[in-house]
This record gives structure tokens, sequence and C-alpha cells, in this order.
């Protein structure tokens, strides 16, 4: 199954958790693969990276829209081996049950990485292992593909008021 979480609201990283807390609960291999969360520490990386059954890859730490000083060609490189390791696992005999890509849709949106190879990728991996996407902006071809597609919408949000990403929160 391919499931995508995307929108504007908050939660598609959230509901990306659950679903790996889930699968880990029935005992199944996980494998998280994360693009552009390593500047702040993320709550959740610090609880992740200790649980057993999970693999957890972090790439392109730095998203050139929200760290200052990022050159659009160090994002292209640093999404290479997140694209390497893709295509290792969608080329390998089955390794994992589930397999997380996220925040990969801002990458596709943003141009850091081939839509036409990732969704090659993605339709390869999942006939042996179950794939969830996030990230805003998902492709219209990536959104007919999938099994699954659950929109998160902002409604209200305490930015619109100034009031800054809280650690527990946001991060």
């Amino acid at each position: 199954m391919i499931i995508v979480n995307t929108g504007d609201g908050k939660g598609k990283t959230t509901a990306s958790i659950g679903q790996i807390v889930r699968a880990l609960g029935h005992g199944f291999k996980v494998c998280l693969i994360q693009l552009f969360k390593g500047e702040v520490f993320y709550g959740e990386q610090n609880i992740l990276t200790k649980l057993e059954g999970l693999d957890f890859f972090s790439y392109a730490k730095k998203h050139p829209y929200c760290i200052k000083g990022v050159a659009l060609e160090q994002v292209n490189r640093e999404c290479i081996p997140a694209m390497e390791k893709l295509a290792e696992l969608a080329d390998s005999p089955k390794k994992y049950d589930m397999v997380v890509l996220e925040e990969f849709n801002i990458a596709l949106r943003d141009g850091f990485i081939d839509k036409a190879s990732f969704l090659e990728l993605i339709k390869k991996l999942s006939q042996k292992s179950d794939i969830v996407v996030t990230g805003r902006s998902a492709p219209m071809e990536l959104v007919e593909m999938a099994d699954l597609v659950a929109e998160m919408r902002e409604i209200k949000h305490p930015y619109q008021k100034g009031i800054a990403a809280r650690r527990g929160i946001e991060f």
C-alpha cells in the first residue's frame, strides 16, 4: 500500500510517526528516511532512534527556504544519497515491512529529486513494503498512484498570531 500524508496543515509527520509506532507494535521492521529535519533537534528523533525494529536515516538536513544561506546545489547533492537508499531498498530483497519517506513531497515539489525516478522506485518498492510519503504539495502523479491519501488542512495556527514554533509541539 502507498499512503500519502500531505496538505498545508500540521500533522503529516505526527501521523507518519503514529503509523511507525503501530507497525512496530505488531513486530514489523520499519525504515524511516527523513529529509530537511536536522538543524533543529526534533523531539521525535530522540525517541525514534532508540526504537528496536526501526532503521532511521536523515539526509539533506537543511532546506534552503527554512535556513538562510543554504545553496540549492548543496541540497540537490544531499538528496542524492536519499534516492540511492530508496533505490537500494527497491532493488534488494524485502528488508522492511514499512518504509516512511518523510518530507519527500517537499523535495519533489522543489525539484531536489527527480519525480519520474521517485515514482518508479515507489512503485517497485510498494510490491514488497508499505510506503508512507509525507510533506506538503504531493504531486498529482503520486496522489493518483497512492492507495490512501490524507490531506491535513490548516484552519487556524498560532503562527497567524505571531507565536513562534514551540519545542514539543512543532519540533
